[in-house]
């Protein structure tokens, strides 16, 4: 009977799998992650993640700048690429985006970096 009422108010295990994080190997099942979970596929995708990484980024808020710079035709034209940069930093499987909360921030610093290069610094001329 118990298992019959976990499954009308949703609260039984509804055969999901736990996924074993690749940084410090905690189980994680659905609302119960490790600390290394930054993103989970049911929140969006790459796209949707990488402008997650733009609007929390301290080094995006520097410079005074914001995700909505960047305009629609850009995300689109360079989402390849932006996946691969997602792929180089995190651990993506199961569902599940996995990684260190400072590949975060340099995900949405290589990713300003495309959208609006910094100039090249003269060298400094020695004597």
């Amino acid at each position: 009977m118990g298992k019959l009422i976990e499954a009308v108010n949703g609260s039984g295990d509804d055969g999901a799998q736990p996924v074993r994080c690749p940084v410090c190997g905690a189980s994680n099942l659905p609302m119960q992650y490790c600390r290394h979970v930054r993103w989970t596929f049911d929140q969006g995708g790459p796209l949707d993640f990488a402008h997650f990484a733009l609007d929390t980024s301290p080094y995006v808020r520097a410079r005074g700048a914001s995700v909505r710079d960047i305009p629609r035709a850009w995300w689109d034209e360079h989402a390849e690429w932006i996946v691969e940069q997602a792929l180089l930093h995190f651990d993506a499987r199961d569902g599940y985006v996995f990684g260190e909360i400072v590949d975060v921030d340099l995900l949405a610093r290589d990713i300003w970096k495309e959208f609006r290069p910094e100039p090249v610094r003269p060298a400094i001329a020695r004597f």
